[in-house]
């Protein structure tokens, strides 16, 4: 995409859960990986806090685990991480640091392309052909009969062909996009990279506007510091000069404590709470929410800048009734601006299902593989028209736009498996090991699903078949 087209979320409190199809593969093992991934995101800093030059974060964090490796075992916190980035709005930079902007067939049937650079460097944010300090080019190949793509590697022929988080799932997952099978075995993130974070402190800077949408289930309320609560009611938030402070009435989550995400100035002073309550209709077992409005309308279309940083919540989630086990209220400040005026308004949103939900299920396959992850990537509202300037008319704006809840992320629950060629054995096959979680420890790598051994497939590869 081009500058100003990006699509993000447009609140700053994000839930997560997980489905039971994933407690029962993966185990209390796999959620800690998750939650190891969902860590680094959180740990993020806020987009208006980070350096011009953002030298304070590595350009590679790219390990190996060897014994991982040679089991053909995946990362499943990588991944997660890798997954989130992705439905977070953050690309993967080298797949499309150069691509194809038009294709034609000349009178000689000779092809022609326009070949362009949608890549751009993360301080300047001028086009850039590098990633992470490593140059790439490209070269142009025919994928299929009707496709063409301009595959891009790096200038540098002993330099990695990827480097970055968001790059990792779509390097391996999807091979049948021409990522390589092989490249996510043993690797692993313990953190983002340069480039990864680059790209929240350009989505979420409170000097990034962009004429949005507030989602349709948000509410207007009274109050407005920002949190989370499960149960009947809001409790009070602390204040003061945008520290963290107070919170949440009375329910005992280790989450619970009421977090600022637009810290104030010296000085200034977060408003409490709105009390937005939560309670039961007897009669009929439905939940009734009854907010405290303002009595002022609904600012829904509006210039809004980034919402500084996430922050990833996870809720209890109940697979077979499809809901949260407890309603949620997320609450927090929506900023926007009219007649050259930033206004404030304190807005709501119930939670029932979680706004990314993680399972495991047999996924299919693509051109024969089978697929590693899904994800459901439906929900996104397209605010190019409302972001025109004067009037004119660009059929090949991408957005902006926001992001809208609704994720899935589905690994693959078929374990480990073969791919053989022609009429060979057990012995002859290729060898993916299935998920697993490492690091650069000298621990053994825990494998999956829950209640697999590492020696199993050890006897596999050695040969003790």
């Amino acid at each position: 995409m081009f500058l100003g087209e990006a699509y993000r979320f447009n609140m700053p409190v994000i839930t997560y859960g997980y489905d039971a199809s994933f407690l029962r593969y993966f185990g209390a093992n796999g959620v800690a990986a998750v939650e190891s991934a969902m860590k680094v995101l959180n740990d993020i800093p806020a987009a208006d806090s980070m350096s011009s030059t953002l030298e304070e974060f590595p350009t590679t964090t790219l390990r190996h685990n060897a014994t991982a490796s040679a089991l053909s075992i995946v990362d499943l916190k990588t991944s997660t991480l890798s997954f989130m980035l992705e439905q977070l709005g953050v690309a993967a930079p080298e797949n499309y640091i150069w691509s194809i902007r038009a294709h034609w067939t000349d009178p000689g049937q000779l092809d022609h392309f326009s070949v362009f650079n949608p890549n751009f460097d993360p301080v300047t944010l001028q086009q850039s052909s590098y990633v992470n300090g490593y140059q790439f080019t490209y070269q142009i190949l025919q994928t299929d009969t009707t496709e063409w793509k301009a595959v891009n590697f790096p200038v540098d022929p002993l330099a990695p062909g990827f480097t970055t988080v968001a790059n990792f799932g779509q390097a391996f997952a999807f091979v049948g996009r021409g990522g390589s099978l092989a490249s996510g075995f043993g690797t692993y993130f313990p953190a983002l990279t340069r480039e990864d974070i680059a790209a929240f402190r350009y989505m979420l800077s409170t000097t990034n506007y962009a004429v949005e949408s507030l989602l349709p289930d948000v509410i207007t309320s009274t109050g407005g510091a920002i949190g989370v609560s499960g149960g009947t009611s809001v409790g009070s938030g602390g204040t003061g000069g945008g520290a963290t402070g107070g919170s949440a009435g009375g329910f005992g989550e280790p989450w619970s404590p009421v977090f600022s995400v637009f810290a104030g100035g010296s000085g200034s002073a977060n408003p409490p709470w709105s009390v937005v309550t939560v309670s039961t209709n007897v009669a009929t077992n439905a939940v009734v929410v009854t907010p405290v409005t303002t009595g002022l309308p609904r600012v829904v279309n509006a210039l809004r800048p980034g919402v500084g940083k996430y922050k990833f919540v996870q809720i209890s989630y109940d697979s077979i009734l499809g809901a949260a086990t407890r309603p949620y209220l997320v609450t927090w400040l929506d900023r926007y601006v009219t007649n050259n005026t930033t206004r404030v308004q304190a807005v709501a949103r119930q939670v029932t299902i979680p706004d990314v939900l993680f399972a495991a299920g047999d996924l299919g396959v693509i051109n024969h593989i089978p697929i590693f992850t899904l994800v459901t990537a439906d929900g996104y509202i397209d605010n190019s028209a409302l972001n025109r300037v004067g009037g004119v008319q660009d059929d090949e704006l991408a957005g902006p736009g926001i992001i809208t809840p609704g994720k899935q992320i589905t690994f693959s629950k078929l374990g480990r498996y073969y791919i053989n060629t022609e009429e060979t054995t057990e012995a002859d096959g290729f060898l993916f090991g299935g998920w697993g979680t490492f690091d650069g420890s000298t621990n053994a790598p825990v494998i999956y699903p829950s209640g697999a051994s590492l020696k199993e497939i050890e006897k596999l590869v050695l040969g003790g078949r």
